[in-house]
């Protein structure tokens, strides 16, 4: 049997008892796992689980791996914008939310935001909602609109336009623009990936720090001079 796939949440959580950790709970408990764990997925997962651990990034390693992630954009905690913005850059799979009433910034306005409310008909709404962008992700999981990758369809686009500006240019030599578009859309990635997951995960390098003789602190001709003793001569003119 293939293994389940993997969703999680980014949202604003605050402090157990606080109004933000209530309502994170309440879409949890009631809207996102419901819907996601019918669809095939495991039990989605939040920051402030054991199994997640404190670390940045392991949390960020989720922006990256995790098939699904809903974002709650609800009082627009800093955290989960940055976490979105990282995920849309992966250019994988995620559903926004957001708490009836509130506003969706305007710059991820086209994203279609899911929103939210306790009341049980509109709950149950939002419930259908969710289900149905998880078949649209299933029938099409590279298809999901993005800002980022609308920006990297514009470049291709661009490039291959530029490779139309010879007539007589070969074929060859525009399947080669077209890859090198699609090979800087993966090369972006993976630099992304390397500096926020990979690099974090190694071990600290261990500095050796070392006095250096007081001779050595002055170099060149300058150094020289001050750490030449004064002759016999000299100290008769002085």
């Amino acid at each position: 049997m293939a293994d389940k796939k993997t969703c999680f949440i980014i949202c604003a959580i605050d402090k157990p008892d606080s109004e933000e950790r209530n309502w994170a709970d309440f879409v949890r408990n009631n809207i996102i796992e419901p819907v996601v764990t019918d669809c095939g997925y495991e039990k989605p997962m939040r920051s402030d689980d054991p199994d997640t651990g404190l670390l940045m990034v392991e949390i960020i390693e989720q922006m990256f791996e995790a098939d699904l992630v809903v974002a709650d954009l609800t009082y627009y905690e800093p955290n989960v914008f940055f976490e979105l913005g990282i995920r849309h850059c992966a250019q994988k799979p995620v559903i926004h939310l957001i708490k009836a009433g509130e506003e969706v910034p305007f710059d991820i306005e086209e994203n279609k935001a899911i929103f939210l409310d306790r009341d049980y008909e509109k709950v149950m709404s939002a419930k259908l909602e969710i289900k149905q962008r998880i078949e649209a992700i299933r029938k099409k999981p590279t298809q999901f609109h993005s800002q980022v990758q609308q920006y990297m369809q514009l470049k291709q686009l661009e490039l291959f336009k530029k490779s139309q500006t010879g007539k007589d240019q070969p074929m060859f030599g525009i399947l080669q623009t077209l890859l090198h578009s699609s090979n800087l859309q993966t090369g972006m990635l993976s630099k992304l990936h390397k500096e926020l997951v990979e690099k974090p995960k190694q071990p600290p390098y261990q500095r050796l720090y070392r006095r250096r003789p007081k001779s050595t602190l002055l170099t060149g001709e300058l150094g020289k001079t001050l750490s030449q003793k004064p002759s016999h001569e000299d100290e008769q003119k002085q």
